[in-house]
């Protein structure tokens, strides 16, 4: 069994890194919920903007102004697409961020439960120490009355 120094360093370090998981988790949920935003934000900008061509179209537009339209919009749907390749990029590092905040976190626990462990091997080995030296000494005392001597 490890010493309860070692123990109890390998605890810290086990902090240390489930500590620095847990504070690239937050940043990976911040860059997924900000990607998540800014993909709403295109869509509903594209969507704008096809809703104006379409009042315009009804009023009558020149073919060039048409074509503008056709044309910004097509390059909006391409920038949703990107972004939603990018909401998929920051969902799957999210996942492997939590994923390794969670390993950390359960190497945690698992020196904290081998310390405690330690520390209750201690205090039994201790407590049956005494109790030894309990009944020796009722042994002891118990063998000098039955003889007449007196420790």
């Amino acid at each position: 069994m490890a010493s309860s120094a070692t123990l109890h360093t390998l605890i810290e370090l086990a902090v240390e890194r489930k500590n620095k998981a847990a504070q690239e988790f937050a940043r990976s949920a911040a860059a997924h919920k900000h990607a998540c935003e800014r993909q709403v934000l295109i869509e509903s900008y594209r969507a704008d903007y096809e809703l104006r061509m379409r009042t315009q179209a009804g009023t009558g537009i020149d073919g060039t102004r048409v074509s503008n339209y056709s044309r910004f919009i097509q390059q909006l749907s391409e920038a949703v697409e990107q972004q939603r390749l990018e909401v998929d990029r920051c969902a799957r590092l999210l996942q492997q961020t939590r994923n390794a905040f969670f390993e950390e976190e359960r190497k945690v626990k698992s020196f904290e439960i081998l310390a405690k462990r330690e520390t209750d091997r201690k205090t039994s080995s201790e407590a049956k120490k005494i109790q030894k030296q309990i009944d020796e000494f009722a042994s002891r005392k118990a063998y000098s009355t039955a003889s007449g001597f007196s420790l």
